[in-house]
């Protein structure tokens, strides 16, 4: 394997962040990333088990026909068709992450998509939802990239975000770090939201 840049200290990174800013739970989350011709992806039981302590060498990866090639293929992340199917359908993806965030959360309960509240989280229009589909399924993957596909050609320019109804949230970005960055905005856009009513 010879990718020329390893993304897996940055997974490490972003895992410990997610956790300690309430971007996800113990309840669980994936992210992955497509560097090269490969892509990598957490393992199961990340937030259960290892309360996203995640290790570099816990990290799976597959080749561009998703044969696991490091790992054992069975302790891939349960999301794996949700992950490879944004990698199949959009070439500009190059980073996808699911999570369960504070904020956000609280749209997916509700079913309710969330709109803009700055000039920061404009670009990504309002974030629709996904219906409530069965974890881990390809139901819930095609559902992901059918929302997806109408806006796919705002990918070249910048990540999006989806509520994942009665789950949690999905964005893809550019890479990882794009991917991340959309995340961090649309819970802060949440926040706003939530917070937006005290004001009277």
């Amino acid at each position: 394997m010879s990718d020329s840049q390893d993304p897996r200290p940055l997974m490490v990174e972003i895992a410990h962040l997610m956790y300690s800013r309430f971007l996800t739970n113990s309840a669980g989350g994936n992210l992955s990333c497509r560097v090269g011709e490969h892509i990598y992806i957490t393992p199961r039981y990340l937030g259960s088990k290892h309360r996203w302590q995640l290790r570099e060498e816990m990290i799976l990866v597959f080749d561009r026909e998703f044969r696991c090639v490091e790992g054992d293929p069975a302790m891939a992340s349960r999301e794996v068709p949700m992950h490879f199917a944004c990698y199949r359908h959009f070439p500009a993806v190059n980073g996808v992450i699911h999570a369960h965030p504070r904020e956000l959360n609280v749209f997916a309960a509700a079913g309710k998509p969330l709109r803009p509240t700055n000039q920061y989280t404009e670009k990504f229009g309002t974030v629709e939802v996904v219906p409530n589909l069965p974890a881990h399924s390809q139901e819930l993957a095609d559902a992901v990239v059918a929302k997806l596909t109408p806006r796919a050609h705002l990918l070249e320019q910048h990540g999006l975000g989806l509520i994942l109804a009665w789950h949690g949230v999905l964005v893809v970005g550019r890479d990882l770090a794009d991917a991340y960055d959309v995340l961090e905005r649309l819970e802060w856009s949440a926040h706003a939201l939530l917070m937006e009513p005290r004001l009277g």
